[in-house]
């Protein structure tokens, strides 16, 4: 006898409605599962359907909320071990999508994760999501060799692996870093890149006119004389201090209290370097690394 949910297998088990399946439960039988596995991708699938309308924050925190709860089914010792077995089998699987090259390679955080977990590196490298592959949040960066035509001279980009990112983070924000690791595009705008090998980027000015110590103690005391309020909100607490004159176009302004004001975060990007004006914190960069890279290669 053939079982009657249509797998071609061997029945074995009697229903009640009188159907014979293969197994104990209809559920379990393969051409159910199937069924029901193509319903459910249909219902994913469709943005209108009940599974979709849930927004994402909201399933995000029913599942904190079961992970919180000590009675919940995930924290059973059982529920657990099963995950944990499951998890050694992708692993092990050399055919499992978590085992390719692709997926070992690429970076997991969003921009706005960086963001707000690495905001030095945020504000060193100009970052965007691959044009071609938007829904999937592909990041895209400059290469740091100047010839290159990836390179933020040359207006290009390229797609960067894990560890690049995450060793450039780690050499720009741990307390014995030096600023370097760079991100490059291939082994030879490595080797041909003259600030490949240095501990600090020479297209840097180093040679300013206050030390950080300096820069310090005047940041404390303009956040202190506007009592930590954002100048242009008048609501948020101010954390930045922002230059009416730019500091890394006017260094000599850098520590005159009549050119610094108290900012917000979100205020001192909005109103002090907004995006497409002269002042853009991108449009800065840019003016900069220009003259100082002529410098140092008329030293060269």
């Amino acid at each position: 006898m053939i079982c009657d949910y249509g797998c071609g297998q061997e029945a074995k088990f009697p229903f009640k409605n009188g159907k014979w399946c293969c197994s104990k439960s209809y559920q379990s039988c393969p051409s159910s599962r199937n069924r029901v596995s193509i319903q459910k991708k249909k219902e994913w699938e469709d943005p209108n359907s009940k599974v979709n309308l849930i927004s994402k924050e909201t399933r995000s925190n029913v599942m904190k909320d079961a992970w919180a709860d000590p009675d919940s089914k995930y924290n059973s010792s059982s529920c657990r071990e099963n995950m944990s077995k499951a998890s050694k089998k992708t692993r092990k699987d050399p055919n499992s999508k978590f085992n390719s090259i692709e997926y070992r390679n690429k970076i997991k955080l969003s921009i706005k994760q960086i963001k707000e977990k690495h905001t030095i590196f945020y504000k060193e490298e100009e970052m965007r999501y691959n044009p071609d592959k938007l829904g999937e949040e592909e990041i895209q960066v400059h290469c740091k060799n100047h010839n290159c035509k990836n390179s933020k001279e040359k207006g290009g980009w390229f797609i960067p692996n894990k560890s690049q990112v995450f060793e450039r983070i780690r050499q720009l924000e741990s307390k014995e870093a030096s600023g370097g690791c760079y991100l490059y595009c291939s082994q030879h705008c490595k080797d041909t890149c003259i600030l490949f090998g240095l501990r600090n980027d020479p297209y840097r000015d180093t040679n300013k006119p206050y030390t950080s110590t300096e820069k310090e103690v005047f940041n404390k005391h303009i956040l202190k004389r506007d009592n930590e309020i954002c100048y242009y909100c008048g609501e948020h607490h101010a954390t930045i201090v922002h230059h009416l004159r730019p500091q890394k176009l006017e260094p000599f302004f850098a520590l005159d209290p009549d050119y610094a004001i108290s900012v917000c975060e979100k205020c001192h990007y909005k109103h002090g370097h907004p995006t497409g004006s002269k002042y853009s914190t991108g449009n800065l960069a840019k003016i900069v690394c220009s003259v100082e890279s002529q410098k140092f290669l008329n030293q060269k």
